[in-house]
């Protein structure tokens, strides 16, 4: 390929990623006004963040026969555009059963672009995976920075409710889906000529159930602060749109996290160490929100946070690489840990809704997560004591 059209590729993907997290991250912004002006009970509004993320677990498996039937870039294609249109479609978000929809459509988008994404990188890339890793990670940092951080500005400047202001994100994805039809214009379309990988999950295996249950409470505890954090910013008698800007922090802190951490774990690769170091500082963290007040506390707790939640992802990939010794089970494993934890992750802002319900308060609500942080900081403990090999993350995991 030309220099010119693969800088052209590399914009395309950088794009098609930032739209991973803003139909996330830009509802956390405003969670309590739509909670407001819908009438939704907590729990009900934290659906909004919790379906998309159960629905990346439930419909992942499926990305094979979709890469099978209508080839990487077709597939990334139309995934984008149910993800726009499923975003065009808060304009109409006063239907609460409409936004729960969009919610749902947005989930099967983000299940199936994704690992479609990687296959793309994987296919056209391998020289330079590592490096496409990197873009492909920090636009998904971008693109979740900018949803939490641009949403009440957009909404307060251009003076728009915040339905349009959900839906404005549509703009996003119509610039990503012309950038990456230009850049694959002409191109063979990429399918699968194998098989997919017929192992069975290791059901039986407790130690991968351990890992896919460190999975889904990490990422139960990163959707839950992304979900409830400004919120709780509030108590502390922040503005709405200061709430917002505690929610970028926290974004951004931990793509930070997400791409320094690795570098460290190369040179000092004790995966007990670093699993503790993240996993207590996290929980020191939830520990803030719950029992301290104060201007300064929402923002030393989201650099907390956002740094140990970006450095507990990655070891979250990291782990069935390290517990496995061929490709086929690192596979199977990771298609597991995956498939169930993501699932998982989806009833953290559930569960912490319901609390909110129950109680009234959301500092209580802080302290159930803190429970769940500590149960991070236990499994840390029982399997982080294997030594880690020398083996990378790739494409795959992604």
């Amino acid at each position: 390929m030309k220099k010119k059209h693969v800088g052209f590729m590399i914009i395309a993907i950088l794009f098609v990623s930032m739209n991973l997290r803003p139909a996330i991250t830009s509802i956390a912004a405003l969670l309590e006004t739509i909670q407001s002006d819908l009438s939704l009970s907590s729990t009900t509004v934290s659906l909004l963040t919790a379906i998309p993320v159960i629905c990346m677990g439930i419909f992942a498996p499926l990305t094979t026969r979709f890469i099978q039937r209508f080839g990487l870039e077709r597939t990334v294609t139309y995934c984008l555009v149910l993800i726009g249109a499923a975003t065009g479609l808060r304009f109409f978000a006063e239907n609460t059963a409409l936004f729960l929809m969009t919610a749902g459509l947005i989930g099967i988008g983000l299940a199936i672009i994704g690992p479609s994404l990687s296959g793309y990188i994987k296919q056209h890339f391998p020289s330079h995976a590592h490096l496409m890793i990197g873009i492909y990670s920090a636009g998904i940092g971008l693109g979740a920075s900018l949803g939490a951080g641009l949403t009440i500005p957009l909404k307060n400047q251009l003076h728009i409710g915040w339905p349009a202001a959900l839906a404005f994100w549509l703009i996003l994805a119509l610039i990503s889906i012309m950038l990456w039809i230009f850049a694959t214009k002409g191109g063979i379309q990429s399918k699968l000529t194998s098989k997919p990988n017929r192992k069975p999950f290791p059901w039986r295996n407790k130690r991968a159930l351990l890992v896919m249950i460190f999975f889904g409470l990490q990422g139960c505890l990163n959707y839950s602060i992304t979900v409830w954090i400004a919120p709780i910013s509030r108590l502390n008698h922040f503005s709405e749109a200061l709430a917002g800007t505690v929610v970028t922090v926290f974004t951004l802190v931990q793509m930070g996290a997400s791409i320094i951490l690795p570098l460290f774990a190369a040179k000092f690769p004790n995966r007990l160490f670093w699993m503790l170091f993240n996993s207590i500082i996290l929980l020191s963290g939830l520990l803030m929100l719950s029992f301290m007040n104060g201007m300064n506390v929402p923002w030393i707790a989201a650099v907390l946070l956002g740094f140990s939640s970006g450095g507990l992802f990655y070891l979250a990939l990291l782990l069935p690489l390290d517990e496995t010794d061929n490709a086929e089970d690192a596979s199977s494993w990771t298609s597991m840990v995956q498939f169930g934890g993501y699932i998982l992750s989806g009833i953290g802002p559930i569960f912490t809704g319901w609390i909110h319900n129950i109680t009234g308060s959301y500092p209580i609500s802080f302290i159930g997560l803190s429970i769940i942080g500590l149960f991070v900081v236990v499994l840390s403990l029982v399997i982080g004591n294997k030594k880690s090999t020398e083996r990378r993350i790739t494409i795959e995991d992604y």
